[in-house]
């Protein structure tokens, strides 16, 4: 997308300030100065974006995200699926509590988007001692994940998470491999579907992640419709499909619109902020909004430079993208 320079951002930042003159202002957005996005850009409590004039403290990052104007956050915990202590646990309500009453909705957040062992492609648990195949085994650590991702999802008010079907594993032919990811990914939305939450696939390019099963989001809307669950849908990783296929027209498949649950946004090829690397964005959430998209759309991208003058940069460069809609 053409960058924008020094004095726009300037000047997009000076919009904020200026709001409160805009007709049809809310009276908390006319007293704060900054106008409600309408888009749901979506920060989180572990990104790198903001550190600086947002600082770390997670509950003080949900209050700075309100103020500017943001309507969601994701990612605002970490789900390791280790044994959490109680002060985790309490954290992870208070940053429930603080978002609902914020009002911020609360996307998903990473779980079960395994990056090393080919745990649905293969039936393999995961292990660094020995492999483990076996279809009874595979679901009993699933449901384990699951059932820990449900509770972490209850405190902090979502209903979505991120899960993968692990690698690629060199014994099994692709189609066996494919069989056995949708029987897999039809048993966890089943799990889903009993428990009220939603599972998305997210693909995984191969130059990060190398040997990813599912690494496209053709691919990952192909499974979705095999798995025919409504609690089985994909998140788009715009950086992940523009690394991978070098293109978004997947965007324009239908069978790929329609199973889209939430996005994620970083430029490529360097997976930092919009205006950092060569894809255009401003083109692309215009899109995504006239398709009809209303959802979510998760900040999953670094920061080129840590300043104040950068956050603010990237804050007025995403009030563009909302402007045009």
């Amino acid at each position: 997308m053409e960058k924008l320079n020094r004095r726009d951002f300037i000047r997009l930042g000076a919009m904020g300030s200026l709001a409160f003159a805009v007709p049809g202002l809310s009276f908390a957005e006319a007293k704060s100065g900054v106008r409600q996005f309408k888009m749901k850009f979506a920060p989180g409590r572990g990104s790198e974006v903001f550190r600086t004039i947002a600082g770390k403290d997670p509950l003080k990052r949900l209050q700075f995200f309100k103020d500017q104007g943001f309507i969601a956050v994701e990612g605002i915990v970490w789900i390791s699926h280790k044994p959490l202590s109680d002060k985790e646990k309490q954290m992870q309500q208070d940053l429930g509590d603080l978002a609902k009453k914020l009002g911020l909705e609360v996307g998903c957040m990473s779980s079960m988007n395994e990056k090393d062992f080919p745990t649905m492609s293969a039936n393999q648990v995961p292990s660094k001692e020995k492999v483990v195949r076996d279809k009874s085994a595979i679901r009993d650590f699933l449901v384990w994940q699951m059932d820990n991702t449900f509770d972490i999802l209850k405190r902090v008010g979502s209903k979505t998470f991120i899960i993968g079907p692990g690698t690629v594993d060199k014994e099994l032919s692709w189609n066996k491999q494919y069989d056995n990811v949708v029987e897999n990914m039809a048993f966890c939305a089943d799990y889903c579907k009993k428990n009220g939450f939603v599972m998305e696939i997210e693909p995984l390019n191969t130059t990060s992640h190398p040997n990813m099963f599912c690494d496209r989001a053709e691919l990952g809307a192909r499974i979705c419709e095999d798995v025919k669950s409504p609690n089985c849908r994909i998140l788009y990783d715009l950086f992940h499909e523009q690394m991978q296929v070098g293109n978004l027209d997947s965007l324009d498949n239908p069978v790929v619109w329609k199973h889209i649950e939430s996005f994620h946004i970083a430029d490529a090829p360097g997976r930092n902020e919009p205006g950092s690397g060569n894809m255009d964005f401003m083109k692309t959430f215009k899109k995504i909004w006239d398709k009809g998209f209303r959802g979510i759309l998760g900040l999953e991208h670094g920061q080129s430079v840590q300043s104040a003058e950068v956050d603010e940069k990237i804050l007025a460069t995403y009030r563009a993208f909302d402007a045009q809609v």
